[in-house]
Parts: structure tokens; sequence; C-alpha cells
């Protein structure tokens, strides 16, 4: 073959390729449904066939689309309660790091305009049942560092044995791309030679390459290979536009080759070139194992002519593409999206509203040879008429009765039933796919909110499946842009990111990469294990106003204090200009105190000094409050001693004086009030630990 491939000689051969479009021509014929789903999306439901007699009969070309909004409210569901992704460590180590590569996933998440790409690739998932996102670098110097770009599915076929939802477990995939040939000699301008002599069908080879030199120059094993190509040449070349196919192959390499397993759970190939891998192994720290594991690389094809083999650009063995599927087939796998279970009511509508049409303009003539004069098309024309005008013929054979030779008859009757069966399809439409009326907005016999919210979530929950199949794409999305994002900070040493830029309470500087004194990286994302979780974060208009509406109405049946100690948390479900100076104004003026993740080091330590005083003035109040009730016990011990004196004098004298009596309820007063003291300091210390029981905020 003719390989222009410097550095791989063994990579994927032509005949791999022939085998591998072989293999695509025996897959099943699931794109042929999913356009057909897609053109009754766009309004194309009727064929050629119906239209000719549409037109044959007069009719207008009437589609009564019910698919096209159905989908439409589904897809607005899905940009309504849009999420965020938000990243967060395994460990509990990493939450620094992990906030620092949050602030660079979300600019890059931003740039490449990641959620345009994944609404386009689920409105395809729905539609067609599969869509595509390609995630890679940015080959634009000026653009954003990253592309997370739709991909139709026109472009890409995939190995049809593979099993895994995101389909990381295929043996290949093909990406095909039509580039004019100005910008494929820009792109690739060491092959410009086989371009050009592939667009003119090297009809001008052996002009535009010294005759001496032929034996040696590459072109002329890319000439035999472009002679002997077996695919049509229409498949790859429009020589039209001057346009080249561009076909890109991504194959797995399976290879067995000793790993290093570090003590954080990292693995990582050996390389025994690497003076550090030989020392770590050496020092007995880390052990050699034997592992199989595939690597993936990329071969570039301009119809036969492979130009470039070499090893994919995505990190960690991970495919560029992420398919967005809908449903599946049990038997075959074949990709269907939500439109397929629609069509059978939708083409039922079709045929009501075409069948009602047609029974309100037509008319059956029953007619003798001599009613009239008229000829039959003449006769058809004023039938048609409003104010038509039919001379009976006089020489007819029936003259009874006009209606005996000459009858106009329809079938409107029957246009209710007709118009019944279309109501049952429309109903069928929505009860096919899972979507209510109270979800597309329309009116439904749910009357309270409870009930049509209740509605909303039923919907919710019949589209369940793929929107899980979607979630997981999307975090797949994730998982690749994080892993490039990685992968291009590993080399860079001392990088300077701002947390939490939106909130200047907030608002940290955090380096990563940092060397340190042992001569290791603090922060150092290359000794990261690599599994980070995407948490979805709802960050929807409609999401926090559904949230304030939930906090409002439980603000309003619990006490005023309550009340303002949540204040915050409402306010922070707002969309307010400067929100972080309003909170600050409305914690002063309602003296809440702010949470401690919020506070700066001056106010942590401003926070600080003022608990631990206040700590001490509790300290010396209680001090004061256990003096005070030792007194008390002391004066109480001795009125008991005083009243048993006096019953032994009443006992021993038997002397009932006034003054005996007097001194005896004296005594008794001051046993009660000593009790009562007590009880008061009693009540006070428990309503004072209630209150900073209170205080403490769950």
């Amino acid at each position: 073959m003719a390989d222009h491939v410097k550095s791989n000689k063994d990579g994927f051969t032509l005949d791999k390729l022939l085998t591998l479009l072989g293999d695509i021509d025996s897959q099943p014929d699931w794109r042929t449904p999913a356009t057909k789903a897609c053109a009754y999306y766009d309004g194309d439901q009727l064929s050629e066939a119906v239209r000719k007699v549409l037109r044959d009969r007069g009719q207008p070309e009437i589609v009564h689309n019910m698919i096209g909004p159905t989908i439409d409210g589904v897809l607005g569901l899905e940009a309504r309660s849009r999420s965020d992704l938000m990243i967060v460590a395994d460990d509990e180590n990493g939450d620094e790091l992990a906030k620092a590569l949050n602030e660079k996933f979300k600019d890059a998440w931003r740039l490449s305009h990641a959620d345009r790409a994944c609404s386009d690739a689920y409105a395809s998932q729905l539609k067609a049942g599969i869509g595509w996102v390609e995630v890679t670098k940015n080959p634009i110097p000026f653009a954003a560092a990253y592309r997370v770009k739709f991909i139709h599915r026109r472009e890409v076929w995939w190995d049809w044995n593979a099993q895994e939802a995101d389909r990381s477990d295929a043996r290949w995939m093909l990406r095909k791309k039509w580039l004019d040939l100005d910008e494929a000699l820009t792109t690739f301008p060491d092959h410009k030679e086989i371009l050009k002599n592939s667009v003119n069908l090297w009809e001008d080879f052996y002009k535009t390459v010294d005759k001496k030199h032929v034996e040696e120059h590459g072109l002329h094993s890319a000439w035999h290979d472009s002679q002997s190509w077996t695919r049509g040449q229409s498949e790859w070349l429009d020589q039209t536009r001057n346009r080249v196919l561009l076909q890109v192959i991504y194959y797995k390499v399976w290879k067995r080759a000793h790993i290093i397993k570090m003590s954080d759970g990292r693995v990582i190939e050996y390389d025994k070139n690497n003076d550090i891998h030989q020392a770590a192994v050496q020092s007995g720290k880390v052990t050699l194992e034997y592992a199989a594991f595939p690597n993936v690389r990329e071969a570039w094809f301009v119809g036969p002519h492979r130009i470039i083999d070499r090893p994919s650009e995505a990190p960690g063995g991970m495919y560029n593409l992420i398919p967005f599927i809908g449903y599946q087939k049990d038997a075959s796998g074949e990709p269907y999206g939500l439109i397929s279970r629609m069509v059978p009511a939708q083409d039922g509508i079709n045929a009501r509203v075409i069948r009602l049409n047609y029974l309100l303009q037509a008319r059956r003539v029953i007619a003798d040879d001599d009613a009239t004069q008229l000829s039959n098309d003449r006769l058809k024309e004023e039938i048609e008429k409003p104010d038509g005008y039919i001379p009976l013929n006089p020489d007819r054979k029936s003259k009874l009765k006009a209606s005996d030779a000459l009858s106009i008859q329809n079938d409107v009757g029957i246009a209710a039933q007709q118009f019944n069966l279309m109501q049952n399809d429309m109903k069928l439409i929505q009860d096919t796919a899972g979507v209510y009326n109270s979800m597309l907005g329309q009116d439904s016999n749910a009357v309270s909110g409870v009930a049509i919210a209740n509605l909303v979530e039923q919907g919710t929950t019949t589209l369940a499946e793929l929107n899980d199949n979607f979630h997981f794409s999307r975090n797949r999305v994730g998982d690749l842009l994080l892993a490039f994002i990685i992968e291009e900070l590993k080399p860079q040493n001392n990088v300077q990111v701002t947390a939490n830029r939106d909130d200047k309470a907030k608002r940290k500087q955090i380096v990563l990469n940092q060397p340190n004194e042992s001569g290791k990286r603090d922060n150092d994302v290359a000794r990261w294990k690599g599994h980070l979780a995407l948490a979805p974060v709802k960050a929807t208009p409609t999401y926090r106003q559904q949230q304030a509406t939930l906090l409002s109405n439980v603000m309003s049946q619990i006490p005023p204090e309550a009340q303002a100690a949540t204040m915050p948390m409402f306010v922070e479900l707002m969309d307010l200009p400067n929100k972080e100076e309003f909170l600050a104004t409305l914690r002063q003026a309602l003296n809440i105190p702010k949470p401690q993740e919020d506070m700066n080091e001056d106010e942590l330590a401003q926070a600080q000094a003022q608990a631990e005083k206040a700590q001490a003035m509790e300290e010396l109040q209680m001090q004061e409050i256990q003096g005070n009730m030792e007194k008390l016990a002391l004066e109480r011990e001795q009125l008991k001693v005083k009243i048993l004196e006096l019953q032994k004098k009443t006992e021993t004298e038997e002397v009932k004086d006034d003054k005996l009596i007097a001194e005896t309820e004296k005594i008794l007063s001051e046993v009660r009030r000593s009790n009562a003291e007590i009880a008061a300091m009693k009540s006070n210390v428990q309503a004072n630990i209630q209150q900073q029981l209170d205080a403490i905020q769950v």
C-alpha cells in the first residue's frame, strides 16, 4: 500500500481498512429509520406516492405535525433542568486541588460551548436514537484551548460488537469528514502532491514527477493503490467542488507490558528508560507486574492513502468520540429514539386529516348517460362549485324525477368518525412518548398546582431511561475534557488558579504543581488517582425559583426568630445584582453571623477572638453562680441546725411563748427563701444551657 507514515509501518493497513469497510456494509440498516424519524420531526411525513395522489386530486399536502411540538417540549425540559458539573475529589486530601481543577474545568467547559454540543446530541438522541460529541484539542491557536463539538450520526461508524453504554470497549471507531482541497493542503502540507493527484485522478502524475526519480518517489506506490482501490470513487472524492473525504480510524492495539502500582492507587506503565522508574523498582518501594491493556491509536486516510498513524491525542486510552444513545433494540442493538414510537400514530393523524379533507370536497355522481349534455370534466367542475349550473338533457329517457337521471352524494356522515379516530391518534402520540399536556404547557385535567406537578413528575419518570443515558454520556464528556486539562497541566509548575472568583469573601489563590523542599510538588495533578466524580449542581433559574418557593412556604410556618436565620438562604436562591453585598448588609442588620466557610482570614480571627471572649465571660458567670449556690447551701445548713436546736429546746423546756414561735417562723421563712433562690438559680442555669443549644447552627 502507499504508506506515507514515517513513524509506524505496521499500523492500520489498507487491507484492514477494506475489512473494516466491509464490516460496516454488513451492519444492520438502522440509519434509514433514523433518517425517517428526523424527517418526521421536520414535517416531511408524506411519501412521494401519497403526494402524487394528492396532486391528482387537487388536494393540498396537509401535514398535522404532532411529533415536532412533543419533541420540542422534551428538549425544553432538558434546557430548563440543565445542571452544571462540579469536580469532587475522591479523598479528603485533595479538596484544594479539586477546587482549582474545578475552576479550570468550568472555564474550559464554558469556552468550548460544551453545553450546546451536549444539547444537540440530546436532540439527536431523541430523534434518531444516537448522537455524538467529539472532544479534542482545538487546532486553531487563537480560539479556545479545547473543542467540544456535536458530530452528526452520518459521520461516525463503530464496532458493532461493543457492549458498553459509551462504546468504550469498541475495537475501532471511524469518523468521516469531507474537506475542501485547500483546507486539506493546509492541514497536511507534507502530502500536497498526493492530495492534488487524488483530486485529478492521477491523470497528470507522470507530468508532475521527474521520470528518472519516479521509482524512488512515494507517489508511485500511491498511484498504484489508487488504481487498485475497489471502493467507488464517489465515496471519497468530489471532483465538482474539489473535496476529499478524510477518514479517521481510532483503533485499539493490545499489548502486554510491565506496570507499576503506586501506594496511592495509581497505576502507570513502566518505562525502562526512565531513571525514576528504575530507582523506584531497585529501592523496593514498588513492584513490577505484567498486565495486558489496550492503547488507542488513530490512522488518517484520504481514499486509499494513509497519511497519519499515531497514538491518539485523547489521554487515558479513551476515544475522542462519546455516543449519546436513546434506546436499543434487544435483538440487534440498533439505536432508536423517541420518534420511532410515535411514527404509527403520526401516520394515522395524517391519514385522517387527508381523509377528512377529501370527504368534505369529494362528491359521488350517479347519472344516466343522457342525463346532461355536459362533458364529464365540465360536469365535475359544476358539481364542485357552490353555485354550479347543471342543465339536464330534455331528451333524456328518465323524465319522471331529476334524481332518477342525476344523483349527487357525499359521505360527510362518516367525517365525525374520522375526526374521533384522529383525536385518538393525537392522544396516542403523547401516550407512546410518555409526555403529558402539562409538560408541554397545554391545558390538562389537572387543576391544582400539586396535580400539575405530579403529572410533570410522571412524565419525567417515563423519560428516565433517556435522561439517564444522556447524563451518563454528558458526564463522560466531562471526564474526557478533564483528562485533557490534567494532561496539559502535568508538565507545568506553579500554575496560579483563582478559586471562587465571583465571591469576594471566598476568593482564594491556589497554586498547582508547586515544588517543595522535599523535591516533590504540592497540589500535583500528576499524583492524582485520576478518578474525579462529576456531581450535578442545579444552576438553572427555574430550579432556584422552585427551591425559593419551597423555602418561602417553610419560612411562613416557623417563628420570626427562625425566619430571620433562614433569610440569607432565601436570598442565595435569588438572581440579584451585588448579591454578596446585599447578604452582608442583611446579616449585619439582623445580627446573623456569617458561616465560617464564607469568612476570610481576618473575619475568622475576629470571630475566634469573640468566641473566646464570650466563653471566658460564660465561665465567669458560671463561677459566680456556683459561688452563690454554695453560699446559699451553707446558709441552708446553718438554718437547719438552728431549727434542730429550737426543737430540742422546746421539747426539754416545754415552753411555748410567742417569742419562740416568732423565731421559728422567721427561720422557716429563711429556709423557704433559700430554696426559692436555689430553684431560681437552677432555672437560670438551665435556661442558659438551652439558649446555647438553640444558638448552635445545624
